[in-house]
């Protein structure tokens, strides 16, 4: 493949890119895609700082999710890894959870190629702002499947009765994933398979939009990212 891998199917696999709004609200008009990360098969870097890339690896980031004791579940995720490049591949170095801070923003759309097979969790946060936000995060389990949640947060915690699964899909190999969360609603496509669509996301706000691992029974998840960007409405 190329060096930014999967992501230019991203343009010819996934639906098309105008948010759908109801009838009586203009459509969003997003503007130029900026990009973030590019794998190239040249690069390898053992640790990522912040100067590297448009983007900000946390070394200090807490979150408990409203099933903060199970296994499997978005849990109590204490950040304490760092990223790495290997040979183009954005992944995970050491420790049992990893964050990045891909930016911030209200209206969005973020496409990444990623491969997230294997067991373990990973996670998006979005309009998160000291502990307040929404948050989808993916878990694969041995026998059970992979489902996906959603959740909602306040002061760095699940709100009680927000976490709740909302599909279910086991990623295979290089793929490209479209998170779009526009007008106050989110939809995700991963392929040409759409998981979820416009879901309502109450009390949203503009904030910070975090990527990351976290710890379950078999680990984090090892996800290897080839390429992210980022698009924001037209001004």
């Amino acid at each position: 493949m190329s060096e930014f891998r999967c992501l230019p199917l991203i343009v010819a696999c996934l639906l098309a890119t105008t948010a759908v709004v109801s009838a009586d609200e203009p459509p969003i008009r997003f503007g130029p895609w900026k990009v973030l990360y590019r794998g190239s098969s040249k690069t390898s870097i053992s640790q990522l700082s912040d100067d590297k890339f448009p983007f900000q690896p946390l070394d200090q980031f807490t979150i408990t999710g409203e099933m903060a004791t199970d296994p499997f579940r978005l849990n109590q995720v204490q950040v304490d890894g760092t990223w790495a490049v290997t040979r183009g591949v954005l992944h995970q170095a050491n420790g049992r959870s990893a964050a990045i801070k891909l930016g911030r923003a209200e209206d969005f759309e973020l496409e990444m190629g990623i491969n997230a097979e294997g067991e373990g969790g990973w996670f998006l946060l979005y309009g998160y702002n000291d502990g307040q936000g929404h948050g989808l995060y993916n878990v694969t389990l041995k026998t059970s499947g992979s489902p996906w949640f959603v959740s909602q947060f306040a002061r760095g915690h699940g709100l009680k009765g927000t976490d709740q699964e909302i599909a279910r899909y086991e990623c295979r190999g290089d793929e490209p994933i479209l998170i779009r969360v526009a007008g106050g609603k989110l939809t995700v496509s991963i392929s040409r398979r759409t998981l979820i669509e416009d879901l309502d996301l109450p009390d949203y706000e503009a904030g910070d939009i975090i990527l990351g691992t976290y710890d379950t029974k078999y680990g984090p998840k090892p996800i290897k990212i080839y390429g992210i960007r980022l698009r924001e409405p037209r001004e």
